[in-house]
């Protein structure tokens, strides 16, 4: 019998590093919905600002001998403007950690699963007070990742092609608002596919109501 080809690169492995312990949590339900055994989540919890921040993901990186690493953030950890964000760009790179980034807060990228905004929209409560209409309950807190959406990310899997989507025509109206992409977590989800393989969520079938 033929054996099943692999489907991801197994000496490559991808560390994601969130600002917020919410956020990290999504990360690791990620990482456990879809089997990703060589994506690593973890947190940085007393980074300074953006710049610190990025400081520590790449001594992270370099600690772990991970191949790839992402700084995720919201623009709302740390009262970012699209400028400051553009201005770190350099040092990212220089230090070889991808920014991954939600204006102003994860919360949008969530949102965008189910509808996309007709304008820019910078108050992270209102992105909130949308998502808690289509997923009643929603908060964007540990604690809620931890109970009432300890599924969440598997509940939101279906509807990641619409996300990316949304994603696309929502960034167009921010760019022409700050210059610069209100959220590119499809370059994220994207690279956690290239490094992790095609997610496997045969397993939780149950949890989405089908078989």
């Amino acid at each position: 019998m033929a054996r099943k080809k692999l489907t991801r690169n197994p000496n490559e492995t991808i560390l994601v590093v969130t600002a917020n312990e919410a956020n990290a949590l999504f990360f690791s339900q990620m990482r456990k919905d879809c089997r990703y055994s060589n994506m690593n989540v973890d947190t940085v919890l007393d980074a300074k600002d953006l710049h610190d921040f990025i400081a520590k993901v790449a001594r992270m990186r370099n600690k772990g001998g991970f191949t790839d690493a992402w700084a995720v953030f919201d623009f709302a950890d740390f009262n970012l403007t699209a400028d400051q964000v553009k201005a770190e760009q350099p040092f990212a790179a220089q230090k070889k950690v991808n920014l991954g980034w939600n204006n102003p807060s994860q919360s949008l990228w969530y949102l965008l699963h189910f509808q996309t905004p007709r304008a820019f929209v910078a108050d992270k409560a209102a992105f909130e007070q949308a998502m808690d209409k289509v997923v009643p309950g929603y908060a964007p807190t540990a604690q809620y990742f931890l109970t009432d959406g300890i599924a969440f990310h598997i509940s939101l899997f279906p509807s990641l092609s619409k996300a990316a989507n949304g994603a696309s025509l929502y960034n167009t109206l921010a760019g022409v608002k700050t210059g610069l992409d209100a959220t590119n977590m499809v370059l994220l989800v994207n690279d956690i596919t290239r490094v992790c393989g095609k997610a496997d969520i045969t397993h939780n079938q149950r949890q989405l109501g089908r078989r």
